[in-house]
């Protein structure tokens, strides 16, 4: 059963629940027997139970309509001793409303119908010969149950229509986003396979006239190309890896910790990685984020001397905010034109990337005080949060 619908029946049956409570404080202390009282008792606590574990029940009275009737049964022994002119009369409107809920038109009418006919032998039963007969028991009471079998039904088809667009918007959502990680694929690989593949064609190209001129250059030149088709492989890999592993829908979250973690292991460095699990982004940010850790985290190897590290990913306001911070040996702040002047590209690389999502990239380090990075992405928060540290 669909959760908006078990959320349906569980407020009917706390409904139908209080209904039956309220019973018992309106009916006079002359009126109540002992059977009575137990009876509307046992109602309360069935409504509070089938409420409370309506996973398991709402399925089963939808599967055998005999635990329906059984529940009437009870239902009209108490309207019975009460007098269908009593307060309790109302929890059987509810159960009507239960019907069209669960069982949809047919199964509505069915039960309407029988509610009808013990309403009317219930009536039969319990009426006094000294009261006289009115419009409104004996007409206008018996037509709230089919009236309250339509709006049971017709919360259901509301329930279903929502059900039937959230799953269209879901599978809207996922194309979009596929078709956005073809996009980026195809990106990656004019920004970093096709300029590593063009440079060695030049490379080659040359290679025979340096062959013919200089033997020693050509050599080098034969290293370079060797070289660069390593890298192209590299990257070539890890674009194939992306494509078979990375999925449009996947949580910002687990990727973060699957990075950090598996970095931590391969490289044997201690690292601690605290979530919030409620931050997510669109998918191009996700991944320009995912690779600015990536290259976060390979710096650290290849130049902090780290012994410890530490990746935090939460909120700040309305902002995304992922920090890598390590305990190394740190570096002097430069501006972006020395250290392309030095060849420093990969720091230039983490801003573009942040850029190209409309983040920022901040680095704070000194020499022998460790160094953080802090990427931060302007996203609206969600109204919850949850922060689990690994």
């Amino acid at each position: 059963m669909p959760e908006r619908v078990g959320a349906a029946f569980r407020m009917l049956m706390q409904i139908r629940m209080l209904i039956a409570a309220v019973t018992l404080l309106l009916v006079s202390a002359q009126e109540v027997t002992a059977a009575s009282f137990l009876l509307v008792l046992l109602i309360v606590v069935l409504s509070w139970l089938a409420a409370r574990s309506w996973r398991f029940i709402a399925p089963h009275l939808a599967a055998h309509p005999l635990l329906f009737a059984l529940d009437m049964v009870v239902l009209y022994t108490v309207l019975g001793i009460g007098g269908v002119s009593g307060p309790f009369f109302l929890s059987t409107v509810v159960t009507a409303a239960l019907a069209g809920l669960i069982y949809r038109w047919q199964g509505m009418l069915v039960v309407a119908g029988l509610q009808m006919v013990c309403y009317y032998t219930t009536y039969s039963l319990t009426v006094s010969e000294h009261i006289d007969i009115d419009f409104q028991m004996v007409l206008g009471q018996p037509l709230y149950y089919p009236l309250a079998g339509f709006a049971g039904v017709a919360l259901r088809h509301l329930l279903d229509d929502l059900v039937t667009k959230e799953a269209e918007l879901r599978r809207a959502e996922v194309n979009a986003a596929a078709a956005e990680e073809r996009t980026r694929l195809a990106r990656e690989m004019h920004d970093s396979l096709a300029k590593t593949l063009r440079g060695i064609a030049m490379a080659a190209a040359a290679l025979p006239a340096w062959v013919c001129r200089d033997q020693a250059r050509a050599v080098q030149e034969a290293r370079t190309v060797a070289l660069a088709a390593e890298i192209a492989s590299r990257e070539a890999r890890q674009l194939l890896t992306e494509l078979r592993q990375e999925s449009p829908v996947r949580p910002l979250p687990d990727v973060v910790r699957e990075v950090t973690e598996d970095w931590g292991a391969a490289v044997g460095i201690g690292v601690t990685c605290r979530v919030d699990d409620s931050v997510d982004l669109p998918l191009r940010a996700r991944h320009e984020l995912k690779a600015i850790l990536g290259e976060a985290l390979a710096n650290v190897q290849r130049h902090a001397g780290a012994a410890r590290v530490e990746v935090f990913l939460a909120w700040d306001g309305g902002d995304a905010v992922l920090t890598v911070a390590d305990d190394g040996c740190g570096f002097e702040i430069q501006a972006p034109s020395m250290l392309a002047a030095g060849g420093h590209y990969g720091l230039i690389g983490l801003r573009e990337r942040a850029e190209r999502v409309g983040g920022t990239v901040q680095m704070d380090s000194e020499p022998g005080r460790g160094t953080t990075v802090t990427v931060r992405l302007s996203l609206r928060k969600p109204a919850d949060e949850s922060l689990a540290e690994v």
